[in-house]
């Protein structure tokens, strides 16, 4: 009898034990879920400043129809990070036109 109560105690105390376990790995996963669509987010809001940023500064230098080299280079550089960022060719266009700018001396 005594044999009993140890073999339930035992089976009662690890399935509550297992509970325990799976609730905390379920909180962990959980959380790593959560901070992952947060920086997801974080992505898509840096590649949509970046097209706002590049296609601004763009325009206005195809408005002046000349650019610096170190201003053609930020550009370049601002570009190259929303590429890889994952961005898919917004700015190709404009990026081109900059292309075909006349460089000047910096003022």
């Amino acid at each position: 009898m005594e044999q009993l109560f140890t073999l339930a105690g035992v089976a009662l105390g690890s399935s509550g034990l297992s509970a325990i376990v799976v609730a905390i790995l379920n909180h962990h996963w959980a959380k790593k879920k959560n901070s992952s669509g947060k920086l997801d987010a974080l992505v898509e809001a840096q590649k949509v400043l970046m097209i706002d940023r590049v296609r601004y500064l763009g325009s206005s230098y195809i408005h002046e129809g000349e650019i610096s080299l170190e201003d053609k280079e930020n550009l370049t550089e601002m570009y190259q990070a929303y590429k890889s960022l994952g961005g898919n060719g917004h700015l190709s266009t404009i990026m081109s036109e900059v292309e075909r700018l006349h460089i000047v001396e910096r003022r």
